[in-house]
């Protein structure tokens, strides 16, 4: 009786045995994947659990399964239970790595993000649509302050400083305004020597031109010594010009000036003395003529000139015999003849013969060619 007792107790647990054995030489002969843990099957809660990943490698789908499988593991009976729930494991995602093979694989930094401008500069552009940047001074020639000789801003700034030089060179020394702008293309021969004529053109067309030449020539007409009306003074400044031409002294198409002073009764018993002005270049053909500003005169030194030219005078029909300047320097001695207009009106000749000469000079530049001026 007691040795079949023991037979009964001893066959129970080698049942036992002989199935847990059996289970667990199964699992073992099935094959693994590189994680450690069979792809598909089930498993007891003996086999060990995979390793979870580092903290840098978990993703949202990796670090959901761990804690499953742990919490699986940990909620599962005792292995002596005989009836044990079986728990399927999945497969682990492909794209899982060991820390083996983290460790080995290099991280490449992200690509840098291109500019607007750097992706539009990328893309090709035929030849022929792509225009011509203009030149800067610098590529044209000349060195780095090349741009100075083009620069209007520059120009300016050089001619306001060199008239403010010439402004204060000639407020202390009057006498080097011509010395400063004698020059240029323009060159004017006056039929006169006197200074008052000769001056006056001179500053006029300095004035106009910013540079000019201006001579003057001795030359005579064969009016009256006093040319009265205005026929007899336009009369008188072209034979100026003509008695010049005829010696020969000026060269084929040279501009001259001339000015002839004379005297007109504007209103009844209102005398007024004048200058007219005649300009001709005949190489431009251009032949221009003012006159001055009128002067007033005492009647009674119109009188005196009307009483001292004899009745028999050759000019009587162009004129009186005795200037005006005569008689008011034998009336007024401290008056010369060459100044009277100064002393009666306060305006002196040469100052109204310089008026009306600008206005010539400034007729004669507009109608000059432009290659001239």
């Amino acid at each position: 009786m007691m040795e079949e007792s023991s037979d009964e107790s001893a066959e129970i647990i080698s049942n036992e045995e002989a199935e847990l054995a059996k289970k667990m030489q199964e699992s073992a002969e099935i094959p693994k994947t590189p994680a450690g843990t069979p792809a598909g099957t089930k498993f007891t809660p003996n086999v060990a659990a995979p390793a979870p990943l580092p903290d840098f490698m978990s993703s949202p789908g990796a670090s959901t399964a761990v804690p499953t499988l742990q919490k699986s593991r940990e909620s599962s009976p005792a292995v002596s239970s005989p009836q044990q729930k079986e728990v399927t494991v999945p497969s682990p995602l492909p794209s899982l790595q060991t820390p083996s093979s983290v460790a080995k694989t290099s991280i490449s930094p992200p690509a840098p993000i291109e500019t607007p401008h750097e992706a539009s500069s990328q893309i090709p552009i035929p030849a022929e649509m792509v225009p011509e940047s203009p030149k800067s001074p610098s590529d044209q020639g000349g060195g780095l302050f090349s741009w100075i000789g083009g620069s209007n801003l520059v120009h300016k700034v050089v001619e306001k400083t060199k008239s403010s030089m010439e402004s204060m060179i000639t407020t202390l020394d009057p006498g080097m305004r011509e010395v400063i702008r004698t020059g240029g293309d323009i060159y004017i021969v006056v039929t006169s020597e006197k200074e008052n004529k000769v001056g006056a053109v001179r500053e006029a067309f300095q004035t106009v031109f910013g540079k000019a030449i201006v001579r003057g020539m001795d030359s005579k007409a064969t009016t009256a010594v006093q040319p009265v009306g205005y026929t007899c003074g336009l009369k008188g400044a072209e034979e100026r010009i003509q008695n010049l031409r005829e010696k020969g002294e000026l060269p084929d198409g040279q501009p001259v000036v001339s000015v002839e002073g004379f005297i007109v009764e504007l209103l009844p018993d209102r005398w007024y003395e004048m200058s007219c002005l005649i300009l001709q270049d005949p190489a431009n053909r251009i032949e221009l003529r003012t006159f001055s500003q009128p002067t007033p005169i005492p009647a009674e030194f119109i009188l005196q000139a009307q009483d001292k030219t004899p009745s028999d005078y050759p000019l009587r029909w162009a004129g009186l015999a005795v200037s005006i300047g005569q008689i008011v320097e034998e009336s007024m001695p401290h008056i010369g003849r060459s100044d009277w207009q100064g002393a009666l009106t306060g305006v002196n000749r040469r100052e109204s013969l310089t008026m009306a000469a600008k206005t010539l000079a400034y007729m004669y530049q507009q109608r000059l060619p432009p290659t001239v001026v």
